[in-house]
């Protein structure tokens, strides 16, 4: 039975018992009594209409309302008109009444109220809970929290309403947990101290900011480290006094702390008077690029504040001379390892070194002035001038030398310009370039210079011999055998020709050969000087040759001889023997010149 009651004066309650016995005597077995507040038949056309119909069809047994047995008992009745009748006055409000009751006829909750026929008895109201039903299956799998309330507020039969009203309480729970969640990370996040991030990651619920606060702490760790370290890293440099431990604190701090303190104590020590004094040496060195000094300065350095260019210029430098060596085996000068004789360079060999050094060091002075070498060889005079004024131009003391040789002997018959000459000598033998020495020697020696003599050449020369300059060593030989510029004495003549002859310079090989000739400085030696005479024939010196033809008179008879006998063993003389000059000699020697030079070329 359904019952409604227009109760205005809300006497029903003191009026409950006797219609409670009256509705017992009436012998059914479930009531349902609402309430209305107003006036009798107020909200008439109520959402309650068609609870008897369901009641009737069977939908109180359909999952999830009954267990689907065919038969609907007062258990299952009882929680179907509940919950209808609940939805029905939450939906509703006072047109569901101001209240309902549930009234059993008996206390079997077990008893078969409706008894059900295999087909439904309202077809629509079976496919209306169908498609109620497959809704809230959907909505189940649903976030949208709008769709499932309107499903809620809408449905009739509200199959699936209590997982669908808590999946709903969830999500607006988890809504509710999110926007505190996220209230509290944007509150913490930015944190400098680990503490509530910490807390918020042990404690969260949802944990939606859980790997970023976890980024964050491992961050906060990080610098954490750095900072102790960063500190470490000061104290040890400020109880050293390690400038450039200092210095590489501070270029590499990021929180700082120690930022005035380092700055103090290196302007501190950047103010000591050794420190400056050690600075200046390394960048002496550095700007000569010499190798030597550089190495002393690593040894003895103190606050070594500079070091690691050091070593890098060092680096680069041994680089460089792996690269140079070659080149100037090839072309450059003999004190750089080079030949002397311009036609002794081998231009593709020397091109190849060179370049490769020029490869890797751009513009290098020492290559750029070898490669002038090889022009100068192959006749390109102009190419040499510029790559020697290039040379000059970068501080490199052979190129002074080079480029004043020619301008003291131009190619092409050119007029020679002693006096720049002299300029650009002066300047390289200021820097100990041994060419330059021997360009100044000559230039006094000769006269080409005004108030300039050969006592000023042999001023110049003699340092130079006591180096070790071949040619050097020559002049102050000639200038003791001549008496120009210096005592006539043949006993240093001999000693200093002898030097460079033992250097290879063949030029002395004719002087000291005169000497031994002679028995200038020593015993005549007759085989010593036409060793010395054929040594310096077979390589093509010229003053031997002249000795040997123009001057061949004047050699002494025994010398004579032995270059006879030598020339007949090779093979360009048939005469005799006797140690007098003729033209037959001359012949023969300038043959074996002549032939040396072809085999040679």
């Amino acid at each position: 039975a359904f019952i409604r009651l227009a109760d205005p004066d809300d006497v029903f309650p003191l009026a409950f018992r006797p219609v409670q016995a009256a509705l017992g005597a009436a012998g059914f077995a479930m009531t349902v009594v609402t309430v209305d507040g107003g006036a009798e038949g107020a909200c008439a056309e109520g959402g309650q209409g068609a609870l008897p119909y369901a009641v009737l069809s069977g939908v109180p047994d359909r999952e999830p309302f009954g267990d689907g047995d065919g038969r609907s008992t007062a258990e299952e009745i009882e929680a179907y008109l509940a919950a209808a009748l609940e939805r029905a006055a939450r939906r509703d409000g006072d047109c569901a009444g101001r209240y309902s009751l549930i009234l059993r006829g008996a206390d079997d909750s077990s008893a078969t109220l409706v008894q059900h026929g295999p087909e439904p008895l309202f077809e629509e109201m079976e496919s209306r809970l169908m498609l109620e039903r497959f809704e809230g299956l959907f909505l189940l799998e649903s976030d949208d929290q709008t769709r499932v309330q309107a499903f809620l507020d809408a449905c009739e039969y509200c199959p699936n309403e209590a997982v669908l009203a808590g999946r709903l309480r969830a999500m607006r729970q988890t809504e509710r947990v999110l926007a505190l969640e996220t209230e509290i990370w944007r509150d913490i996040e930015n944190d400098a101290a680990p503490d509530r991030l910490q807390i918020y990651v042990r404690e969260c619920t949802l944990c939606a900011f859980k790997d970023e606060a976890e980024v964050r702490l491992a961050a906060l760790d990080a610098q954490a480290r750095a900072e102790a370290d960063e500190a470490r890293r000061f104290a040890e440099a400020a109880e050293a006094r390690d400038l450039p431990g200092l210095r590489a604190y501070l270029a590499d701090c990021a929180a700082c702390a120690d930022r005035d303190g380092a700055q103090a104590l290196i302007a501190e020590l950047e103010a000591d008077a050794a420190y400056q004094a050690e600075r200046a040496a390394l960048a002496a060195a550095l700007t000569a690029a010499d190798d030597a000094a550089l190495d002393a300065w690593l040894e003895a350095c103190r606050v070594c504040d500079g070091r690691a260019e050091a070593e890098a210029a060092l680096d680069r430098l041994a680089r460089l001379a792996a690269l140079r060596g070659p080149c100037l085996a090839q072309a450059g000068l003999p004190q750089h390892g080079g030949p002397r004789r311009l036609d002794a360079i081998d231009a593709g060999a020397a091109r190849a070194a060179c370049g490769a050094v020029l490869t890797a060091f751009p513009d290098d002075p020492q290559a750029v002035v070898a490669l002038g070498r090889v022009a100068q060889a192959d006749g390109q005079a102009e190419e040499a001038r510029r790559a020697y004024q290039s040379g000059v131009s970068a501080g490199l003391p052979a190129a002074h030398g080079l480029l004043a040789y020619l301008h003291f002997a131009p190619p092409g018959g050119a007029a020679a310009d002693p006096q720049t000459a002299e300029a650009l000598a002066l300047d390289g033998a200021a820097a100990g370039d041994w060419l330059s020495k021997e360009i100044l020697t000559i230039l006094y020696s000769r006269g080409l210079v005004a108030d300039r003599s050969a006592a000023d050449a042999y001023k110049i020369a003699a340092p130079a011999a006591e180096e070790g300059n071949p040619v050097a060593q020559f002049f102050i030989g000639y200038f003791h055998q001549t008496g120009e510029g210096a005592v006539e004495d043949p006993a240093a003549a001999a000693d200093w020709l002898g030097r460079a002859v033992a250097q290879g310079y063949l030029h002395a090989n004719s002087f000291l050969a005169e000497l031994h000739e002679k028995g200038l400085g020593d015993a005549a030696d007759p085989e010593r000087a036409a060793e010395l005479y054929w040594t310096a024939l077979e390589a093509g010196d010229r003053t031997a040759r002249d000795r040997m033809t123009a001057q061949l008179s004047e050699r002494e008879r025994e010398v004579i001889r032995i270059i006879q006998q030598r020339l007949r063993d090779a093979g360009v003389y048939n005469g005799r023997v006797d140690g007098l000059p003729g033209p037959g000699t001359v012949r023969a020697v300038e043959a074996f010149v002549d032939d040396r030079a072809a085999q040679a070329g």
